[in-house]
């Protein structure tokens, strides 16, 4: 393929630096180069047209950054696997840096660079997808089981060595994409043979071995990268959301703690605030949320998100109030949702408000309300709605009454964050999707048969058998604090230190954070004295 049919796209808010890329790329032969101040202005373009080749600042002004705009793109799929993507920067943090290498970009140059070195970057991009075309077509079709073996075969032919490392890293990431995790870790393990150093190689093997369920081994890994500066924030991320996934969010609190506030990403900062809620504790994530979108102010994309967020918290909050000590909360979220956006007219966030807006409505009584903003033009339309919007409709939905309704949203929302690439984003998902489970009442019948039988079992003192039965209401319903009390109560009573993932001594600690009625309180320290006079067994 020529220059001349390249079709490049630019993005980069500073006018003079764009025009001068774009000089510059006119002049080796390209003749379709786009120019875009921001994300935005991309999308729109991306909708229409294909993108061979993209040059993405990092930093674009008052909007999201390059890393933001190019997951978006990615997961709406109209950036595609087959488009070359070059990230500038002038940004030498780790924390800037590691976010870039997130996204798999072919190459990241740092300003100020030469126009030798844009050209050699783009020269390389370039002939690595030409060479492998066949494999990227068939990645856009989604055909990832046959993109892996053109790959494998080309591999095993070698025509081109200087290649070879490309290839490896792409065939690890095709391995993990087509869920064969250890021979995903197989390659990375080689790779890293060859020179421990290599970066995106430890990341691809942890994230083979927690995929495969190696959880242990993985945890180990990212507590040896939390020594080092380039990759401590990431790794204290993704050790919090492993804990996350075993209820344990005193721990996952504490890895967060580590992350300086003010260096934490916007999905870091989200992902505590749940932590937070996940504790009961929804004053701290108010708290959280609101220093970082005060801090976004100037990059309004990024502060519409914040303060939708702000709103969740605030309807979170009026949920455990009775109906009628709700209106000033209500009040909040509801300036919240107007100050998103609040001169914007695109109908896709006008939709996301509006399922807010919906859900306001069901918590303030007003089911008519409710009921007339979900039957606005628009909002049967889930194609392009994020899974976070989709659990604000279950809500909406539920609280009107239709709970038909809210079950299929919440079976498409399953699938949506079994999709998701984004770590912090899937979790926050997931916990999101689980807690709308719950509202709907399909796990806590279940849960509730087994607290049941836990009890028959406990009164009887048969405690092992009580545990079990404990253990698993406790997994269908963490957030309920009377099963989490039992299970620990049956723990200490049957003299347990560990039961399957639960550890009795880092249990306690996680349910001395949460916040509870007087009563559950006064039984949570009669456990704790039991305990304290057992160090041998709960050490």
């Amino acid at each position: 393929m020529s220059l001349s049919d390249i079709k490049v796209a630019i993005v980069e808010d500073n006018g003079m630096a764009r025009i001068n890329l774009r000089n510059h790329l006119m002049e080796m032969g390209f003749t379709e180069v786009g120019c875009f101040s921001n994300g935005r202005e991309l999308k729109a373009h991306v909708r229409l047209r294909r993108v061979d080749l993209l040059l993405m600042d990092y930093h674009l002004g008052q909007n999201k950054n390059g890393v933001e705009v190019v997951q978006e793109l990615q997961e709406k799929g109209l950036l595609k696997s087959s488009t070359s993507i070059i990230f500038i920067t002038s940004d030498r943090l780790p924390m800037i840096v590691g976010q870039i290498v997130d996204v798999h970009p072919d190459a990241l140059v740092i300003k100020p660079y030469t126009i030798r070195s844009i050209e050699k970057n783009i020269s390389v991009c370039l002939n690595f997808h030409h060479y492998l075309q066949p494999v990227f077509k068939l990645m856009d079709d989604n055909e990832f089981e046959l993109a892996l073996d053109k790959l494998v075969y080309m591999l095993e032919r070698n025509s081109r060595p200087r290649l070879h490392s490309q290839m490896v890293k792409l065939q690890a990431r095709l391995l993990i994409k087509v869920k064969r995790f250890k021979e995903a870790a197989s390659v990375y393990n080689d790779v890293l043979r060859s020179s421990d150093k290599i970066i995106w190689a430890r990341w691809g093997l942890i994230q083979s071995l927690y995929l495969d369920g190696q959880i242990a081994q993985s945890e180990e890994m990212l507590l040896e990268l939390t020594n080092t500066q380039l990759t401590s924030d990431k790794a204290r991320e993704w050790l919090a959301r492993i804990c996350i996934g075993n209820n344990q969010y005193a721990q996952a609190e504490d890895h967060m703690n580590e992350i300086r506030e003010g260096e934490m990403s916007v999905s870091a900062a989200r992902l505590k605030a749940y932590i937070f809620q996940a504790q009961e504790r929804n004053n701290e994530a108010i708290q959280l949320l609101e220093k970082k979108r005060e801090s976004n102010r100037g990059i309004r994309e990024r502060y519409d998100e914040l303060s939708l967020d702000l709103a969740r918290c605030y309807l979170q909050e009026a949920e455990g109030k009775s109906a009628n000590e709700r209106d000033k909360t209500l009040q909040v979220a509801k300036f919240l949702i107007g100050s998103a956006g609040r001169k914007n007219l695109d109908q896709k966030l006008i939709i996301k408000k509006d399922f807010l807006y919906a859900a306001v409505a069901v918590m303030g009584g007003n089911l008519d309300k409710a009921s007339e903003l979900l039957h606005r033009e628009g909002m049967d339309d889930l194609a392009d709605v994020d899974v976070i919007q989709m659990t604000d409709a279950i809500t909406a939905w539920k609280g009107i009454g239709n709970d038909m309704k809210a079950s299929e949203i919440l079976a498409l929302c399953k699938e949506r964050v079994a999709e998701l690439d984004d770590g912090n984003e899937t979790t926050v998902a997931n916990m999101l999707v689980i807690k709308r489970e719950e509202s709907i009442g399909e796990r806590r019948p279940e849960a509730l048969s087994f607290n049941k039988t836990g009890l028959e079992y406990y009164i009887k003192h048969e405690y092992k058998k009580a545990t079990q039965h404990f253990y698993q209401a406790y997994l269908l319903f963490p957030r309920e604090v009377a099963f989490s009390l039992n299970l620990l109560q049956s723990l200490v009573e049957a003299e347990q230190a560990k039961y399957k993932n639960v550890n009795t001594k880092q249990f306690l600690l996680e349910l001395s954070r949460r916040q509870m009625t007087p009563s559950n309180q006064k039984r949570l320290e009669e456990i704790t004295k039991k305990v304290e006079k057992k160090p041998s067994i709960f050490n």
